[in-house]
Formats: C-alpha cells, structure tokens, sequence
C-alpha cells in the first residue's frame, strides 16, 4: 500500500492571515468541538501545508474557498478565492481551486463561478447549505446548478447535520440526503459530491450514491477509525467507485485521515479508488506531483 496516491478532495487554507481573518468562533470551534491541535490551529504558511501533507502521505488537494452565510450577518465569512489562486499558482502540482457558493449572489455570483473555472482553471464548486439555512435543492441554488452542469463541473455539498459554531447563532440542519435525491432526479446533468459523510443519516446517502450515477459520497471531516460500519463496507465492495477520501483540514489531520483510512482494512483496489482514483475520475484531474506518490504516509 504504500505506492498508493493520494488526493484531499476537501481541504481548506489555514495560513495565519486566513486564521486571523474568520469570525471569533473559529478559534473555540475548531479547539474545544474538534480538537484541532499544534501548530495548525495558528495557521500554517502555504509551504508548511504542503509539507504536512506530504509527511502524511497526500500527494495533492482541492482548496475550497468556502462561502459560510450571508454577508452582513454575525458569524458569517467567505474566503477571497484570490487565496485559492494564489496557492494553486505556487503549487500548480498539488492543488486545485473550488469555488464557493453564495445564493444571494445571483448572477453575479454565477458569473464569478464561471470565471473562476473558465480563467483561473477551477475544477468544482463548494456549498454549505446550512449557513444558509436553506436544504440543497433549493431553487435559490439552481442558477448555479445549472452553470456547474454546463461547465462540466461538479458541485460538492455538505450533507448530514451541521455543527453549532457559535453561542450566538445555531443553524437548523438542512443536509438531508432526500434534498440531494430530489437534487440529482431534477439536473442528473450535474454531478453532486456529499461531503461531510451525511452522517447521521449515512445509509440514506449510501442510498442515494448508489442510485445516481451523478452522487458520490465524501469521507471528509470525521475521523475514519468512527466511520459507519455500512459505509466503509459500502467502499471496500460495491460502492467502491463511488466514494473519494478527504480531511476538511485542519478539522482532520492530515496524517490521522490517512493512517486511519488505511486501518479501516478497505482492500487495496477500493482503497485506491477511495485514495486517489474516484476523485481523478470526478473531477478530471490527474496530478502531475512528481514521479512517486509522497510516502510519509507509507508503512
């Protein structure tokens, strides 16, 4: 296993000036409800994050520059996907762009999609539902469905509940996996990535990736040694096309995903799919990182 390659198909930018940007909840979120530790909870320059991905054994990533709720109100933020440019520029090997949604962008917000893919070579589109208190079939999303379809891009959408990020401001859970069904029977031109597992209805989400060839399931933001039982039986036999490893870094470290994904005891050619080749195969993107996977993840 250990020449096996790897790709973060959800994975966030966490340098000092992105830390120190977000809302004061981060902080307490990301310490006390996910245990984040050392020095990424201070933020991590672009060359430290390519190190510790490689240390652990991922070769590459898609950085997401995430949208969390509408502008104006309390605990709401959205990264300038000029940081995801700039990334990808100095690590064209390794990274990738995903562009945030907006809902009440409208079409300005369609616009910005369709650049970002068509100019700056973004490969998918990221939404949180939640933040915006409204489930993914939404019509308010629709316009940017449709752009995503007609790129040829996927959308990647948080699914399952949502945590409470701050005191101040719950948001209702809205990620039913029955939303992403009625999603993909009404545009089954686009394709749809769950992230964020779906849990705690994580069978339903089996189910509706197993029925859309266009729904696939993403692993990232728990850790995988508390992965559902179903779903890692669901990778290692007949969903194992249909599932793509991630972190949501740094909500997962970088190495724990890896080592414990690896302990899950997936066979090796699921567990190659689920590693590097269901999101090579979704999103279209063949890494050049050089002649060897990275091997600080091997044993």
């Amino acid at each position: 296993m250990s020449d096996l390659f790897v790709i973060d198909a959800v994975c966030n930018l966490f340098t000092p000036e992105i830390r120190d940007s977000r809302p004061d909840w981060t902080r307490d979120f990301h310490s006390q409800k996910m245990k984040v530790a050392g020095d990424a909870l201070d933020g991590v320059s672009i060359d430290q994050h390519v190190d510790l991905m490689l240390d652990a054994g991922i070769d590459a990533a898609l950085l997401i520059a995430p949208k969390m709720g509408r502008r104006g109100l309390e605990d709401s933020w959205e990264l300038d996907p000029s940081a995801v440019i700039d990334a990808v520029d100095a690590y064209p090997e390794r990274f990738r762009g995903m562009a945030g949604i907006n809902p009440y962008d409208g079409v300005a917000g369609v616009r910005e999609l369709r650049t970002l893919v068509e100019e700056y070579g973004f490969v998918g589109a990221h939404l949180y539902p939640h933040w915006f208190e409204m489930p993914p079939d939404h019509p308010r999303y629709y316009p940017f469905y449709a752009k995503c379809a007609e790129l040829g891009v996927p959308v990647q959408m948080q699914v399952g509940r949502c945590q409470r990020y701050s005191r101040s401001r719950p948001m209702p859970d809205v990620g039913w996996p029955g939303a992403v069904d009625r999603l993909a029977c009404h545009i089954p031109e686009l394709t749809i990535v769950g992230i964020h597992v779906g849990w705690p209805w994580t069978a339903e989400m089996i189910s509706v990736a197993d029925k859309h060839e266009n729904v696939y399931i993403g692993t990232d933001a728990y850790a995988p040694k508390y992965l559902d039982p179903e779903l890692v039986h669901f990778i290692s036999t007949w969903g194992s096309h249909k599932v793509l490893f991630g972190t949501d870094w740094p909500v997962i470290p970088f190495d724990r995903a890896v080592s414990e994904t690896r302990d899950l005891g997936i066979p090796d050619e699921a567990l190659g799919r689920l590693f590097a080749g269901n999101t090579m195969s979704v999103y279209g993107w063949t890494p050049d990182a050089g002649s060897t996977p990275a091997q600080g993840g091997a044993r």
